[in-house]
């Protein structure tokens, strides 16, 4: 599965421990300005999640394409140059579904029809292709706790918990 990443969520699935399973199990696309502002603005202002982030995409042969046109197209204006990248690279990279938790970016990509997870149904994801263990999502949800809205926390806990149930059947 191909997996195009924004920023937002690169640095949230850092920060939780998703990032590196995730990256085991699927092919990530980094577009050139999501890379700038994940990994070298965040070196540059001392983000330790920036050298985990450029650690992961390294190890598992992710790197951003050399450069992609970012025209500003009609209801595009609005998006940064990494969102408009992004939605550049899904047709072009026949990617899978889009990796975000910009609530504005979502909007934009539902009424494109384009597929999109958040983080933490990345974490259900993996949870439910057995990628990680339940307990493990468990605790990485509670990592991701602080970083993602509320209404997300208890969607993903009920999910788990759903899992767990299922499993123990």
């Amino acid at each position: 599965m191909k997996v195009i990443c924004d920023a937002d969520a690169l640095i949230k699935m850092a920060k939780s421990g998703i990032l590196e399973t995730l990256a085991q199990h699927v092919e990530l696309l980094i577009s050139p300005q999501v890379y700038r502002e994940a990994v070298e603005e965040g070196k540059v202002r001392g983000y330790k999640d920036a050298l985990e982030i450029e650690r992961i995409l390294k190890r598992y042969g992710q790197r951003p394409p050399s450069r992609i046109k970012t025209k500003a197209g009609t209801g595009m204006l609005s998006l940064g140059a990494g969102e408009r990248e992004i939605l550049r690279m899904f047709s072009r990279e026949r990617a899978d579904v889009v990796l975000s938790d910009d609530r504005a970016f979502l909007n934009v990509l539902e009424a494109q029809g384009i597929p999109y997870m958040t983080p933490s149904a990345a974490l259900i994801f993996l949870a439910e292709h057995s990628m990680m263990k339940i307990h493990e999502a468990q605790q990485a949800l509670e990592r991701l706790r602080p970083l993602i809205r509320r209404e997300q926390y208890e969607a993903a806990f009920k999910d788990l918990q759903d899992l767990r149930e299922r499993s123990h059947r």
